[in-house]
């Protein structure tokens, strides 16, 4: 049996931190292997020191405090690490490949050497073939439901699926949203019937909302846990470009899951 493996990424930021902690936690949810990743350039040089050798110790130092604090998080965790040079984002797409979950810290750049086109976390939010966890604000058991972004797309139950297993898993609530300028459908409340009776024991609801989509999620997330979207949503190609994808992922009050 091939064990569940979540990875996440690291660069020794206040950001990476928050990621390795959800992450953790998230693993010992699932039963899962964590593999804790950085990537690092070998001909950048680290404050300091110059050349390949002080880049890749650079590294390693940045992994070691990173297991550290996923072990003591979750002693019971098999936590696996590794330093690959490149750029952290295709570093970090081939690793997601073989994952259930990517996870990221949010506006993940820091010690990382980047693409120029956008920070770490946008672009492995929007490329990454595995789902997508960017970590931000607030979450834990005390920090409310799961609130899914649910639309009209082909991806919505992916969305809703993927918010109930995580509810499930947290001993949470699911609220899901549709967002729009018309009127809802007929029978709204029967898109959440199929995984209500596949996760009995999860309390859900689902409500219309009129407005925009965006100042919608993000408001919604201000009292949520986890906030759970699909990668194409509203017209939109790729990750939810322009006004909704962005600004949620730079403003969520919580950690955002890209769901695939």
């Amino acid at each position: 049996m091939i064990k569940t493996r979540i990875v996440v990424g690291v660069d020794g930021s206040p950001q990476a931190t928050a990621a390795v902690g959800w992450a953790a936690a998230e693993a010992v949810r699932r039963g899962a292997e964590l593999r804790v990743l950085t990537a690092f350039y070998r001909h950048r040089s680290t404050p300091g020191r110059s050349g390949s050798h002080s880049a890749e110790e650079h590294a390693s130092a940045i992994l070691q405090r990173a297991v550290a604090q996923a072990r003591s998080a979750a002693p019971e965790v098999e936590v696996k690490c590794q330093a690959l040079p490149g750029y952290a984002v295709p570093v970090l797409l081939h690793a997601a490949e073989e994952a259930a979950l990517l996870v990221v810290g949010s506006r993940h750049e820091g010690g990382l050497p980047v693409l120029p086109t956008g920070s770490v976390s946008s672009q492995v939010a929007t490329r990454a073939r595995s789902s997508v966890v960017v970590v931000r604000g607030r979450y834990g058991p005390d920090a409310g439901p799961v609130v899914a972004g649910l639309d009209d797309g082909r991806a919505a139950e992916t969305v809703a699926g993927h918010a109930f297993e995580e509810a499930a898993l947290q001993d949470a609530a699911v609220e899901a949203v549709t967002v729009g300028p018309g009127s809802p459908d007929a029978d709204l409340d029967g898109r959440l019937d199929p995984w209500r009776r596949k996760y009995p024991g999860v309390p859900a609801n689902i409500e219309y909302v009129s407005g925009r989509t965006d100042r919608v999620l993000v408001q919604r997330s201000r009292s949520a846990r986890l906030m759970v979207v699909g990668p194409r949503t509203h017209g939109y190609q790729g990750l939810m470009l322009g006004s909704i994808g962005s600004r949620l992922l730079q403003r969520s009050g919580c950690p955002v899951l890209i769901a695939r």
